[in-house]
């Protein structure tokens, strides 16, 4: 026997003319008002999952675009093993805001802190610098 849960689960992963189809069958099958009210509450959620990730995806955008002019002056793979005692992969990861196994992870505003610190400390180290003969 089908359950409400299990069919909302499956229509996670449906897209186009499937989901289409899905939902028409799920619309006869669930009439009553409690599953059209589980249904309403579960799409709200999906909803602002969705809002959150484009949310996470423009924030990761935004340092990117800001990074763009520095990234070939300063090693970021440098930043990501100094400062954050990770590996290139991983800073790019959260800078470019990449889907890994269906997450986007960008840097989180503490991760934020230390990119800044790291750039203000670089800065530093470049401008007390001076070559003498």
């Amino acid at each position: 026997m089908r359950t409400l849960k299990e069919d909302l689960n499956k229509m996670d992963s449906l897209t186009g003319e499937e989901l289409d189809l899905f939902l028409t069958d799920m619309k006869a099958y669930y009439t009553s008002p409690e599953d059209k009210e589980a249904i309403r509450k579960h799409l709200l959620e999906e909803l602002d999952s969705i809002k959150s990730e484009i949310a996470d995806i423009g924030k990761a955008i935004t340092i990117k675009e800001q990074l763009k002019d520095i990234s070939e002056v300063v090693s970021l793979s440098y930043i990501a093993k100094k400062y954050f005692g990770k590996s290139r992969a991983w800073l790019y990861q959260r800078i470019n805001g990449n889907s890994i196994r269906g997450q986007v992870y960008s840097l989180s505003p503490e991760e934020i802190d230390i990119l800044n610190f790291a750039l203000r400390d670089i800065s530093n180290k470049i401008g007390s610098l001076s070559i003498k003969c």
